[in-house]
């Protein structure tokens, strides 16, 4: 089970913040709350922003901004429907001694769940020392909250109507929110807390709890569901399933971890994987077992050795996309919609060329509601430490997880860049990148043998050519706008790295101001050529030593 840690609502460490997506007109004599400008924050001094898309207001571009701007404030931001503008920055948390680390974002209904880790000690791997905090925001305002110790706490879970929020658990009940009332404890009846094997608590959509408790029975795990009426911690046995252990699997401690997005199912997956997953499903006020997924999930073929590749369940904001290979060159995508009772129709979409073996694949957000899943492909042989770079990359993208289209890019250097403010990069030839707005587009330009091109934030293609000489390696820039014709003249400045670098770019990327980036290979100090934005022009650098 997660290990309890000290819970804070409006005071110092995990933050849950519920924010209610309310977007009345205030009193002109207010004058306009939206007109400030976003403040951005980075990881290096703090905690980079974290942008939530509030699809239910009018206008269709309300966000709602989480960042720090030291790792010890945590500021908010609201952007305005129309997106004009946003609120002044507001501090909802303020912890002097430890740092914020991480987040996890959930909405529904309106009602927006963040839970911020912050730590006392950034070096340490280990979550002791975590402190939690939860603040509930609506409307633009903040509700202090109240502590509560000894509370287990997960990524926050939400009713799709928004008006019901689950944070975590102690030994006395669960830790909720609700529209109406505010913060409060159900506390439990019907549960000795004293035992092993109690699962993590879900939240089903109507607001009721589910559990299951796992205890050992003659060399069986008997698992029972434990169900609460809505907003409640009255549990009763609901249901119960009996799972014979294989012979030898003394260990067994009968714990599972629990999944729903339906009043009327269950899923139950044994930790130690010793017994077989299966699905608790309600008829009428009945339940049942049963070992037919009724989620619709398609889970894909069993794999074996290193074959690619596995079924990968992402978060998309309110919803969340499926995917996995069932040959190395194809893509399954399965997309759940917050509120539906089961997944949506798979889609199996062609993304690899028959010359190729692709090894790996991963997905991120990109754009407001959007998702990329990027397959690693070689074109040649390819050991295990190739595994998670290829030579080529397939992309499968959507900019709202409806429409669903592939592109294919060969001689890539390092890494595609998928992020939610540039979309997709992938650094290849052709040079090809894919925005929500503009689709997939191929550089046109020559791209000759020993250059490498990448792209700055606002569209500009940079070429960053290399010569190899006695006193080490030498390069030149040139820019161009998208649409040009042909490449610039040589930007001003230059850029050399000694012998101990190799003539050769690993890594290209952005800055943190949006800028190219090219990384050389190096067996020492990385070396980094940038060619950033000067005034009306272009000009080459050398930067920072890694």
């Amino acid at each position: 089970m997660t290990r309890p840690r000290a819970l804070v609502l409006l005071g110092a460490g995990v933050l849950a913040l519920v924010a209610g997506a309310s977007y009345a007109v205030l009193d002109d004599r207010l004058g306009d709350p939206y007109r400030h400008r976003l403040e951005r924050y980075d990881d290096q001094q703090g905690e980079r922003n974290r942008f939530v898309a509030l699809p239910d207001a009018p206008g269709g571009r309300a966000q709602l901004s989480l960042g720090s701007p030291d790792g010890h404030r945590l500021v908010v931001q609201w952007r305005d429907p129309d997106g004009h503008g946003w609120t002044a920055p507001e501090t909802v948390h303020e912890d002097r001694t430890h740092r914020a680390v991480d987040s996890t974002v959930r909405m529904a209904g309106g009602t927006v769940a963040v839970v911020e880790t912050y730590t006392d000690d950034v070096h340490d791997d280990s979550d002791i020392g975590d402190v939690d905090v939860v603040v509930v925001c609506r409307d633009r305002r903040c509700t202090p909250g109240r502590t509560v110790d000894g509370a287990a706490v997960s990524e926050p879970q939400v009713t799709p109507d928004g008006r019901t929020v689950l944070f975590g658990w102690t030994r006395r009940g669960a830790v909720a929110w609700e529209h109406d009332h505010g913060f409060r404890t159900w506390r439990w009846t019907g549960l000795d807390t004293r035992r092993t094997g109690v699962s993590r608590p879900v939240l089903a959509p109507d607001g009721s709890l589910r559990l299951v408790r796992g205890t050992r029975s003659e060399g069986a795990c008997r698992y029972s569901l434990l169900t609460a009426p809505p907003r409640s911690g009255d549990l009763r046995v609901s249901g119960e399933q009996t799972s014979p252990l294989p012979p030898r699997q003394h260990g067994s401690e009968c714990l599972s971890s629990l999944d729903t997005f339906s009043s009327d199912w269950v899923g139950v997956e044994p930790d130690d994987h010793a017994t077989d997953r299966f699905w608790f499903v309600r008829d009428g006020q009945r339940w049942t077992t049963t070992a037919e997924d009724p989620s619709g999930l398609v889970r894909g073929p069993d794999l074996r050795g290193d074959a690619c590749c596995e079924l990968a369940v992402n978060d998309v904001g309110r919803d969340e996309v499926a995917s996995f290979s069932p040959d190395g060159r194809r893509v399954s995508v399965q997309v759940h919609r917050q509120g539906d009772p089961t997944w949506g129709s798979r889609r199996l979409l062609d993304a690899a060329p028959a010359d190729v073996r692709c090894t790996w694949l991963e997905g991120s957000r990109v754009g407001p509601r959007g998702f990329a899943l990027r397959f690693a492909c070689h074109s040649g042989p390819s050991g295990p430490a190739d595994r998670f770079e290829g030579d080529s990359y397939a992309v499968a993208v959507s900019p709202d997880l409806e429409r669903w289209e592939t592109f294919f890019v060969r001689d890539v250097i390092g890494d595609p860049l998928t992020d939610e403010d540039v979309g997709v990069l992938v650094p290849g030839r052709p040079y090809t990148s894919w925005t929500p707005e503009g689709g997939v587009q191929r550089l046109g330009l020559p791209q000759p043998s020993g250059t490498y091109v990448g792209r700055a934030q606002d569209g500009t293609y940079v070429r960053l050519a290399l010569t190899e000489g006695p006193s080490g390696c030498t390069g030149e820039a040139v820019v161009a706008d998208p649409g040009d014709q042909e490449w610039s003249e040589p930007v001003p400045g230059s850029f050399t790295a000694g012998p101990a670098a190799r003539c050769r770019v690993g890594y290209v990327g952005l800055t943190e101001d949006g800028d190219a980036l090219f990384t050389l290979d190096s067996d020492r100090a990385t070396r980094r050529a940038e060619v950033v934005r000067e005034g009306d022009g272009w000009r080459l650098r050398a930067g920072p030593r890694g």
